[in-house]
């Protein structure tokens, strides 16, 4: 009995002893991750995976506070510091001027030391906007504009630069590749949105770190991390979700697993979309055309094509797919000191129809009977090795090798023509990245690393007669021969704490890059070679100045080079633009430059009212333009019996890009929040042999979106407008590449401007259920993005359920 009276008074002292805080996100009910809570003697403990700590060792007698930089921070009250298990919401604060980044240097810093402009989407605000890809949640944030040719597609542009002038890293590896070509990619939608932990936006030129193609910026797209359990216990961790939207019949359904112990840790990410045929708007705003309507499209019947009347002309025929995304990530631990990190993505779709090229019409018949990208297919496995424990040479030591593979293919049959086209891409991709952190004498901290990256292109084609299944050879969109692309660089980046209030930032790059194609098959095209070769080295280097004030102001100057290295698309191409333009190879290119020259200023008011205005500079030398070419001495060639105007890729003189982006935030209480965001950019290239200024392609009109945001309780919600300007005739690029063809007025090349009113919601049904609603493009707006082949959905009801434990 004494034993027994023993043991329950050890057991009694225990549990008194322990006093444990549980917190979450106020209205999502998100367990938050590394909340600090502090004494008044500034001993601190954090929360765990869970949302949990043990406050027990804190002193009580004094104030207890809960600091997380994405959240107001948190007074414990008398109770609350006595009580033994205590449930704490945060609220997320939308005015802040600091918050933690990784993807500046690739390394883990506040963003007030740095000088760039980076936009940071959480997961929180990613499952809250609830978007069906990738590209859709980087146009939702106001800043990132987004150009479409089909559904299944979505083209970031960032600062005036599209496709492969912007950067797409995931987990730290780089998607661009040897064949991301200069006109409009729909690669981003290959990344499921939903497998993300966080995603930022760099903006302007970041090659000191990341070397060719980061003109425009740096999309970086962090995946959900393998967690760890910090107790005995093994931690599980269940999101799911089933969405339907109405513009397309989206049927999205996914679930991602974690079970994490203390030394091994795995998730499991699927998802599966089916997407219907787009509806499009149906008020028409003025400018609105007719052009936009679906009145006909081409279907075949007893072996032969017919033009067939649409009986809705607002639904977009030829847009529908499927694309089934699955993730696999484990974590294990060495050691005290070492994680091992295994990642393997899969991304696999149907085919994709490239809508703007099903509308074309020759006369009162379709151009194009068929015209898909073939199932698009992106496999990544990479193993990273992280040393986390303070040596001579770094504090924080990290190796990321990764293998890439990567299906392209384009089929298309012409309306009327028994022969079916497939050109084939196949492209591999090995790659290695070594990344170092140092931090010397408090107020030094050193980032230095190495990337080496080999592309191999295998590009095949072929015809096939539909009514005998005759196969027979085709034109090859690369060299049929085989193509390489290897690159080599080191970087070296410093940021200098001169004071509490001034930091000051300097990085140097040192790029090599080699590329070959090699021709063997000349029948369709007559080519003056049969291999290509170029060899480039680049230097490239930033410097920046931060003047700061904790939660008051930040002004900073950044001075920096870009430069993006011609790739195989660039230099050995052969593509059909448009019916009447064939773009051919051009093996004298030269990399491209940018230098670039911005200033961001930031300030708070009275805790509440945030002001951002950036405004840039960048200039490009020896730009590289698709323009009018002569190929073996002539300006046309024929091909299936049509005469086509030649034009390539080329090095023009200069080009210069300015513009400014402006925001403001407001936190009316803690409920209720205002953002708005404005963006502005104008471009041109100067073309000295004609001595001409030509508009530039991919510049967007005048974009932004205004929000009103309010949070409560179990409960989000957001109205907001989304807006772009009209884009006139004489902005419109003579390249072709901002698909005047597509337009409002063919012939001008007038793109009208528009807005849509939109509604969301997310609600908390019980600790583990949330259902989230929106209602996007409320007044049924008919609208198509500037350059887009393909009008935006009409009025879209979205609603999705999801369960979390």
């Amino acid at each position: 009995m004494k034993k027994i009276l023993l043991s329950f008074i050890l057991l009694s002292c225990i549990t008194a002893r322990t006093q444990t805080l549980s917190i979450s996100d106020n209205s999502s009910r998100e367990k938050l991750v590394n909340v600090i809570i502090t004494d008044k003697n500034n001993k601190s403990v954090s929360s765990d995976n869970s949302g949990k700590a043990d406050i027990s060792e804190l002193e009580k007698s004094g104030d207890i506070y809960l600091y997380h930089p994405s959240y107001s921070i948190y007074l414990l009250n008398e109770k609350e510091k006595t009580e033994n298990s205590v449930d704490i919401r945060l609220t997320f604060k939308t005015v802040t001027l600091d918050e933690i980044v990784l993807s500046a240097n690739r390394q883990q810093e506040h963003k007030i030391d740095v000088p760039y402009k980076i936009d940071v989407i959480q997961q929180k605000e990613i499952e809250f906007v609830n978007q069906q890809t990738s590209a859709d949640l980087l146009q939702n944030t106001g800043a990132v504009f987004v150009q479409k040719s089909q559904m299944g597609g979505g083209s970031p542009v960032l600062r005036g630069f599209e496709a492969n002038k912007v950067l797409i890293v995931v987990d730290g590896i780089r998607m661009n590749n040897a064949i991301y070509r200069g006109g409009h990619l729909q690669d981003i939608i290959s990344l499921d949105a939903n497998m993300l932990e966080r995603t930022e936006v760099v903006f302007g030129p970041a090659s000191t770190i990341y070397g060719s193609d980061a003109l425009g910026g740096v999309m970086h797209f962090y995946t959900k991390k393998a967690e760890f359990s910090s107790t005995d216990k093994m931690l599980v961790k269940t999101n799911a979700f089933v969405r339907y939207s109405s513009a397309n019949k989206e049927q999205t359904g996914h679930i991602d697993l974690n079970l994490g112990w203390k030394k091994i840790a795995s998730i499991t990410n699927v998802t599966y979309s089916n997407f219907g045929d787009l509806l499009s708007g149906n008020t028409k705003l003025n400018g609105s055309p007719k052009n936009w309507d679906r009145n006909f499209y081409a279907k075949r019947f007893d072996n032969r094509d017919s033009t067939v009347r649409n009986p809705n002309s607002n639904l977009q025929v030829g847009s529908a797919y499927s694309q089934l995304d699955f993730m696999q990530r484990f974590n294990i631990k060495s050691g005290e000191h070492i994680v091992h990190g295994l990642n393997f993505q899969l991304s696999q779709s149907s085919d994709i129809p490239r809508y703007d090229r099903l509308t074309e019409m020759v006369g009162a018949n379709m151009r194009f009977a068929e015209w898909n990208y073939g199932p698009q297919k992106r496999l990544l496995a990479s193993y990273s090795f992280n040393f986390d424990k303070s040596t001579a040479l770094s504090d924080n030591f990290k190796i990321i090798a990764a293998y890439q593979k990567i299906d392209q293919d384009r089929i298309s049959r012409r309306f009327q023509n028994k022969n079916r086209v497939t050109q084939m891409e196949d492209v591999t991709v090995l790659s290695l990245n070594l990344d170092a952190y140092k931090r010397v004498k408090e107020k030094h901290e050193l980032r230095y690393g190495l990337e080496v990256q080999s592309n191999a292109v295998t590009s095949t084609a072929e015809s096939l007669d539909i009514t005998t299944d005759v196969v027979n050879p085709a034109a090859t969109r690369y060299g049929d021969g085989g193509n390489s692309m290897n690159t080599a660089g080191i970087y070296l980046s410093h940021s200098w704490e001169v004071s509490e209030n001034f930091v000051i930032t300097d990085g140097i790059r040192a790029t090599a890059n080699s590329l070959e194609s090699k021709f063997k098959d000349t029948t369709f095209i007559k080519f003056p070679f049969t291999s290509a070769k170029q060899n480039n080295q680049a230097l490239t280097g930033s410097l920046g100045f931060t003047w700061k004030e904790e939660n008051d102001y930040k002004i900073s100057l950044l001075a920096n080079t870009g430069f993006r290295t011609p790739n195989i698309d660039d230099m050995s191409k052969v593509f059909e633009s448009t019916s009447n333009i064939l773009i051919v190879p051009n093996t004298k290119l030269k990399p491209e430059y940018a230098y670039n020259f911005e200033m961001t200023i930031s300030k708070i008011f009275d805790k509440k009212y945030k002001f951002d205005f950036t405004a840039f500079y960048t200039i490009l030398e020896n730009a590289l333009v698709t323009a009018d070419y002569t190929f073996n001495n002539q300006d046309t060639i024929l091909i299936d019996g049509t005469n086509r105007k030649v034009q390539a890729v080329q090095n023009k003189d200069r080009a210069y890009i300015y513009g400014i982006s402006a925001g403001v935030q407001f936190d009316f209480n803690k409920n209720v929040s205002f953002k708005s965001i404005i963006n502005y950019t104008y471009g041109r290239y100067m073309d000295v042999r004609k001595d001409t200024v030509v508009a530039l392609d991919h510049i967007p009109p005048v974009f932004g979106q205004t929000s009103i945001i309010f949070k409560e309780k179990n409960a989000d919600a957001e109205f907001f407008v989304r807006y772009n300007g009209k884009k006139s005739t004489a902005d419109y690029s003579a390249s072709g590449e901002d698909n005047a063809q597509y337009s409002a007025n063919t012939k001008s090349g007038y793109m009208p401007g528009w807005f849509t009113l939109n509604i969301r919601l997310g609600y908390n049904l019980t600790k583990k259920l949330r259902v989230n609603a929106s209602c996007e493009n409320i007044t049924d707006n008919r609208y198509r993005v500037f350059a887009s082949g393909i009008n935006a959905p009409g009025r879209n009801f979205i609603v999705s359920l999801r369960y979390k434990f």
